[in-house]
């Protein structure tokens, strides 16, 4: 069955604040899920998408989907790992509806419970995830540690992940595309944000001042 309906978007302007947009919704649209869904056409199929991402999440003993990855930072103590990430991790999750619940540069922990608004739009039906992004940090080596809690149903009926395909053999066709859609897009944002992670924990290098009469 095709739907052609659905339109789907990622606001990090609402979800995560406006000084990062580190995904927006016209990003998300134009981002590449053929390494994902299998087909090279470069089209979004979230069905097949979520069928290959279903080994990148596990449901944990809460029927919560979590993605667990370690990066590696060679070289570097707890505290200084802590000064690089501190400041992305600050601005990025600076908006109302990102709560910050730890930020501890003594036990080298940053958590935060993340609303990702909209993420996909049906007629009548606008679906949001709730996600939780955990940094634990350790020296050489820093933990990303992403759980989806829920999708949110036009602001009330909460589907847990358990229910929802690729995780529940869904037969009715449009709740099968929200929930792979709200999945998908779910990845992606994890994907992103593990990437700008790593980015931000590198070690800084300073670029050499051109003036010569310094």
């Amino acid at each position: 069955m095709k739907i052609k309906a659905l339109t789907v978007s990622l606001f990090m302007l609402g979800a995560i604040g406006a000084s990062a947009q580190i995904l927006t919704g016209d990003s998300f649209a134009k981002y590449d899920l053929d390494k994902y869904d299998g087909k090279a056409d470069h089209k979004h199929q979230y069905v097949e998408a979520a069928t290959s991402l279903k080994s990148k999440f596990e449901l944990d003993k809460n029927d919560q989907l979590t993605y667990s990855n370690v990066i590696e930072c060679a070289g570097m103590d707890k505290d200084k790992i802590y000064d690089n990430i501190n400041g992305w991790f600050t601005k990025t999750f600076a908006d109302k509806t990102a709560a910050v619940q730890t930020n501890s540069k003594e036990t080298g922990a940053l958590i935060v419970n993340v609303n990702i608004k909209n993420v996909v739009t049906f007629p009548h039906q606008v679906v949001s995830v709730n996600m939780i992004v955990k940094i634990n940090i350790k020296d050489g080596k820093a933990r990303l540690t992403t759980t989806i809690k829920d999708y949110v149903i036009n602001s009330g009926t909460s589907w847990t992940s358990k229910k929802c395909y690729p995780f529940y053999d869904e037969q009715d066709p449009l709740r099968k595309k929200i929930g792979s859609s709200a999945y998908v897009a779910s990845c992606v944002f994890t994907e992103i944000v593990e990437k700008q992670l790593t980015e931000a924990a590198k070690p800084k290098v300073e670029t050499p001042s051109s003036d010569d009469d310094w």
